[in-house]
């Protein structure tokens, strides 16, 4: 049943649930239409919901839908109907299993064909089938067992299920583990019960139907049992596995004293990592050491926390050098994803601030600064005395960026979910392994040592510029951190009253309004009035505070984790008597110029490529899908000052056509629409008249390599080119850092859906400011922001009407203060050099 027809019974549910006691009758008389099983069933699901919230009418909902029931004189055939639907479903369900030996691509697969078979009728039914089919085999042992193991394997499958009801699934798991126990004995299959329990243990940790208290104890309690016979002799690693379970049960218990709980769940970790080594077991040990070291610093035990956070670390770097595939290697950074943050909190509380900064560094958009290195590495002096090791790495990079591009279109075509080909996987394992070797015998020379190699304090160091300092910002669940880096000092600032269960408040109000701002245009601006103000108490006004004490009016921010996903320069407080200002407040980017950066090493690169010689050649685009009112007079304003521009307009601005421009110019400019894919960062793009460039388009760039100077500028003016991937935050996988990865200095982008007028006039008064005023392109965006926020429409209107007189009738009947809200200014900001 879909949303819609569900919602008429969700209606009678709430109106019941609100009517005066005693009302209830009338009120089913009136909606007598909706008086069938169905109400029943949606009934059921609603007391199951109010129960996970807590709230007390769940009881009384069930008791009513049971009078209910008990009135409906023909809900017998309906049942029965439903109960032999359910039967079949699930004997052949069983039946499958037996067939493809438990493979749950093919039951799955299965499972997701007939969604409207997981429903309550299936955890009744479950029982009599199992009991049905061991009753039948009472002398046959062997076939007893067998049945049991398929009992068993559709406990495993239902419970790890990725569709259908969390809390159906898991009640599946319970009673089907229940009926194979029937089987497993302790005594008769010491092994498989105890396998069993575990999982049976894991269910009931995870359950959300019952008593959350009554189902922790019960796991608990199954834990326990299975340690009976996993051993630590016998079953090492099952031990350990089953050590980390139950620490996590003890680290989550209702019940007991809470300190007691928590000594309890420490000490299972710590006997569980006496098994799982970091490269025996690199998985289990990145999981089992996470969970312990955040523990430790729940408890702000950092000198113990700091080793095992390092443990894990370790696991997790084993793990990546394994992954061979692009998507394996980006399933690893998120899977260890807020690991280096936590990490580094730790190492910073315990006085390693250099550490701490490596950590961060290392675990921050890893992927752009491997190609970075990789691709732009000085080897000038090895070509003079091992010019065949420089053939050979140079020949084997060459042939794994090709295969990049490969796996990158294959990431994004429909296929991406299929297993990857042998071939494809054989090629990259082989060509890892030569590299592997090659840099091996590089680090053998003098002056190679750290031949791509992780970076440390000392190659962080190199990017630092006097008064301009480095801010690496680092939110966690315990409180936030700012690492502040210039030539001389390497300073800790403490952002306590900011975590990231505040951070994702501010998210979800934020993204909810993006969402719905094409129709409710009002709620997205004050969701950014509203997310921009929640940012300066705790964040920008120490760090701002700071700066300006340390005589510091510019920084170039790394924002980690969720604070990668906002404006941060907009950040704004009430503005004072003593300092008016037109729109009654002050921003972050009044006190300190804010530019960005992924990371460290890819501001290393954009400086290399910013000393080259100035800008002189611009390619410009047009308005591809001739759409954008003010897009000519944009790009006008953009190539005014070029000798050599070149445009492409509308349809001339094809996808083949720009890839095939963009290496010739040194400064881009793309006036066009952006879609930003959250889910599929390789997919945005910019559009273009006969298709989208993508991120994956402009990854396959090499604007830097030899005999190119790189692009000293990119600007995208265009809607969401700013916005990066949502799944890890960390990687940093967006517009701006494919761009820096081809070889581009500096990026404007968006964070949202930007206005085409204000957009204009910014950019216009920003090549002016650049170009005209011989300011640094990213002081030529802060100041055109500043002024387009600070004067008036009128002003504006004034200032354009010499180059641009039909503006001037456009601009002069706006309010005064039109410009002043962020929305208008915000959203676009720098990053680079």
């Amino acid at each position: 049943m879909d949303k819609q027809q569900l919602q008429p019974y969700l209606t009678l549910i709430e109106n019941l649930l609100n009517c005066e006691k005693g009302n209830e009758v009338a009120l089913l008389q009136q909606q007598a239409d909706l008086i069938d099983p169905t109400l029943l069933t949606v009934m059921q699901h609603y007391a199951d919901w109010l129960e996970q919230q807590g709230n007390s009418n769940a009881g009384w909902l069930r008791q009513f839908a049971q009078r209910l029931a008990a009135a409906l004189n023909d809900s017998t055939a309906p049942a029965t109907d439903i109960t032999h639907d359910a039967e079949q479903f699930l004997r052949q369900t069983l039946q499958l299993i037996a067939e493809t030996q438990g493979d749950a691509q093919q039951v799955y697969s299965f499972w997701a064909q007939h969604p409207d078979s997981f429903n309550e009728s299936l955890l009744q039914t479950l029982p009599a089938v199992t009991t049905s089919l061991l009753a039948g085999l009472a002398g046959n042992s062997e076939q007893r067992v067998f049945i049991a193991a398929i009992v068993g394997t559709f406990s495993n499958l239902i419970q790890q299920f990725p569709l259908g009801q969390r809390w159906l699934n898991l009640e599946l798991a319970i009673a089907a583990y229940q009926d194979a126990l029937s089987v497993r004995t302790q005594t008769a299959m010491p092994v498989e019960w105890a396998q069993t329990m575990m999982n049976l243990a894991t269910a009931y940790k995870n359950r959300i139907r019952g008593d959350r208290g009554e189902n922790m104890e019960q796991a608990i309690a199954a834990y326990q049992d299975a340690l009976s016979v996993m051993t630590q002799t016998a079953m090492p690693v099952e031990w350990a596995q089953t050590m980390n379970n139950l620490a996590t049960a003890y680290k989550n218990r209702i019940r007991g004293d809470r300190g007691e709980n928590m000594e309890q769940a420490i000490a299972a970790y710590q006997d569980a990592l006496t098994i799982f080594d970091p490269d025996l077991f690199p998985d289990d040990c990145r999981r089992t050491a996470r969970s312990l070291g955040n523990l430790y610093a729940d408890q702000q035990r950092w000198q113990e926390a700091i080793p095992i956070y390092q443990r894990a670390l370790q696991a997790a770097e084993i793990l990546y050098q394994r992954a061979n595939l692009l998507d394996g290697r980006a399933d690893e950074l998120t899977e260890t994803a807020a690991l280096p943050r936590r990490a580094a909190y730790a190492l910073a509380r315990g006085g390693h601030l250099q550490t701490a900064v490596e950590v961060l560094e290392q675990g921050r958009a890893r992927g752009l600064s491997e190609a970075l290195d990789r691709d732009r590495s000085d080897l000038s002096q090895l070509q003079a005395t091992h010019p065949h090791l420089v053939t050979r790495y140079q020949d084997i990079t060459n042939q794994l960026r090709n295969l990049e591009t490969q796996q990158r279109l294959r990431m994004t075509s429909e296929n991406r979910h299929d297993i990857t080909p042998e071939a494809l996987r054989s090629d990259a394992q082989g060509l890892r392994h030569a590299l592997t070797e090659t840099l091996d015998q590089i680090r053998q020379i003098p002056d190679y040592e750290a031949f791509l190699t992780q970076p440390n304090f000392t190659d962080i160091h190199k990017t630092l510029r006097p008064n301009h300092p480095l801010v690496y910002l680092v939110p966690t669940p315990i409180g936030s951190l700012a690492l502040i880096l210039t030539p001389d000092h390497l300073s800790d600032l403490w952002l306590d009253d900011l975590t990231e269960s505040q951070l994702q408040d501010i998210l979800v109000n934020w993204f909810n309004a993006y969402n719905q701002s094409q129709t409710s245009y009002q709620a997205w601006l004050e969701a950014i009035d509203q997310g921009t103000r929640q940012l300066w108490d705790p964040l920008m006004l120490p760090l701002v505070t700071f700066l300006r004490d340390q005589h510091c009016q510019q920084a170039t921010l790394i924002p980690t984790g969720y604070l990668s996903l906002l404006p941060l320069h907009a950040a704004w407080t009430e503005a004072t008597p003593a300092a008016p200002t037109l729109t009654g407040r002050r921003y972050a980017c009044d006190d300190i110029h804010i530019t960005y950066a992924p990371n460290a090493r890819s501001l290393t690169a954009a400086q290399a490529i910013a000393q080259r010689p100035e800008a002189a050649s611009i390619l410009a685009i047009d308005n591809p899908r001739n759409d954008l009112p003010n897009s000519s007079r944009e790009v006008n304003a953009a190539v005014a000052t070029f000798a050599q521009p070149t445009v492409l307009r509308h349809d001339h601005a094809t996808v083949e056509a720009v890839l095939a421009a963009i290496p010739r110019c040194t400064v881009l400019h793309f006036s066009c629409h952006g879609t930003a894919n959250p889910q599929e960062p390789l997919l945005s793009g910019l559009a273009m008249s006969d298709g989208r460039l993508t991120l994956r388009d402009l990854l396959d760039l090499k604007l830097a390599a030899a005999g190119n100077n790189g692009i000293r500028l990119a600007i995208l003016s265009a809607c969401e080119t700013g916005l990066q991937g949502s799944k890890n935050a960390d990687e940093a996988i967006s517009l701006p850092t494919g761009l820096l990865q081809a070889g581009v200095a500096g990026v404007v982008a968006s964070l949202w859906s930007v206005s085409d007028l204000s957009t204009m006039l910014l950019l216009i008064r920003f090549y002016d400011l650049w170009r005209n005023k011989n300011l640094e392109p990213s002081v030529a965006l802060r100041q055109a922001q500043c002024w387009l926020r600070d004067t008036t429409s009128q002003q504006k209107a004034t200032y354009v009407q010499a180059e641009h007189p039909e503006l001037f009738y456009e601009l002069i009947p706006l309010p005064p203060d039109y410009f002043a809200h962020p929305f208008h200014w915000a959203a676009f900001s720098y990053v680079g050099v």
